[in-house]
């Protein structure tokens, strides 16, 4: 398979490194001494030029099948996304993204995928920050919704009240409880919860501090 990937930074550098042995590799990178030590230290095609411009790009993508858009400027990584799929013909375009709030851009603009270093980052940092005893198990892509993850606190005033009974904040939804027996709970409105059982929760992550506060703090 042909990889088109745009700019020579130390990602795309390590990044051709996995991909060179098995695929088609064409690196394009407008700065001379990075181009010339890509293509002194791996076997790959290097283009040395400017991989926002169709004349740079339209040879280079001929039969490729991704392109990868890799450089420190958000604006170049979606122009040549652009270029590669609408004028190219190149099916999948990929990009990063140095500033998280211009992933949303990305994705209108019509890249098909993009990441973020920083937010990527951000989220790792979250997970081992949350709330004490309170876990974020997964987020849900394209929405404000996560699933946490928590043993119900003997304080909770939730204890030894039924799912029908209890208010939860706005949107929560328990997915499934785990007895303090290993036994697992299919939830229902007249499902009692009990102090330490293991409870799994849809929810909002604007509530997150607020089922912490009342059904988790010890």
């Amino acid at each position: 398979m042909k990889i088109v990937i745009v700019g020579g930074g130390k990602v795309a550098f390590y990044l051709i490194k996995e991909f060179v042995q098995e695929h088609e590799v064409v690196i394009i990178e407008q700065n001379e001494k990075a181009a010339n030590r890509i293509a002194n230290q791996l076997s790959a095609e290097v283009v040395y030029g400017d991989g926002s411009v169709y004349s740079v790009l339209a040879p280079a993508c001929v039969n490729a099948k991704i392109i990868v858009a890799l450089t420190g400027r958000d604006e170049t990584n979606l122009i040549a996304c652009q270029i590669a799929k609408r004028h190219c013909g190149v099916p999948v375009s990929i990009a990063r993204v140095n500033n998280p709030r211009n992933l949303e851009v990305m994705k209108r603009f019509g890249v098909d995928k993009s990441y973020s270093g920083t937010k990527i980052l951000a989220e790792m940092i979250e997970q081992e920050i949350d709330y004490e005893g309170l876990r974020i198990v997964h987020r849900i892509q394209e929405s404000e919704y996560v699933l946490v993850e928590f043993h119900l606190s003997p304080k909770s005033k939730a204890c030894d009240r039924s799912l029908a009974e209890y208010t939860f904040p706005s949107g929560a939804k328990v997915v499934v409880i785990t007895a303090t027996d290993g036994q697992m709970i299919t939830p229902r409105g007249d499902t009692v919860m009990k102090a330490d059982e293991l409870m799994v929760l849809v929810c909002s992550k604007k509530n997150i501090e607020q089922i912490w506060k009342e059904m988790v703090r010890r």
